[in-house]
């Protein structure tokens, strides 16, 4: 690999799991505008940003393999975004209290005309939680930039009554099984390469 993969990504939370593959990687903002999709179901909307982002970085970064993800959280058909305030995630963690939640994450790679995508769910249940609870957790980890807001890498795991999923990494917003196997079709192997 002659030259660092591309993150389309800005967040702390996907670099810090990109680093785990040990690959070297730069950071680019997608510029990409995410908007809702009422024609696309919580699944497709996360690919479609994914593939988004990459495409977006890719056409001003040519041969280099482009690298986007993205969340899309699920709970009873309705799709949760960021809550960007704490009200919004009180309502958000009251609503799920008690509830399955459905974590869509789409990876997409481009290099160049080729893309490829994966999808991967994870499914958290939610203990019931009290009123108290949730401020409390929301004051302490302050979660308003993470779909579903909860940081279920930190405190937002006290929270949890079940976790289900093949990737706990996708539950964080990158899922890194799916993202070497894309890696290693386009030639990048974690493993071996240096």
């Amino acid at each position: 690999m002659n030259r660092p993969l591309i993150l389309a990504s800005t967040s702390v939370y996907r670099s810090e799991l990109m680093q785990r593959l040990g690959l070297p990687f730069e950071m680019v903002s997608p510029g990409y505008e995410e908007r809702a999709d009422e024609k696309l179901s919580a699944p497709e909307l996360a690919l479609c940003h994914a593939i988004g982002k990459a495409r977006e970085v890719s056409l001003k970064n040519p041969d280099r393999i482009v690298i986007g993800s993205d969340q899309v959280a699920e709970v009873g058909g309705q799709v949760l975004g960021k809550p960007y305030t704490v009200d919004n995630a009180i309502a958000q963690l009251e609503r799920m209290s008690g509830r399955e939640v459905s974590f869509h994450t789409g990876v997409a790679l481009v290099c160049n005309d080729r893309e490829e995508s994966l999808l991967d769910t994870f499914t958290a249940k939610l203990r019931v939680l009290s009123r108290r609870e949730i401020e409390s957790y929301i004051m302490r980890e302050s979660p308003l930039d993470c779909a579903g807001s909860f940081k279920v890498e930190g405190l937002g795991i006290a929270l949890m009554d079940e976790l289900q999923g093949r990737d706990f990494t996708s539950l964080i917003g990158l899922p890194l099984i799916s993202l070497t196997k894309l890696l290693i079709s386009f030639g990048v192997n974690p493993l071996t390469a240096t």
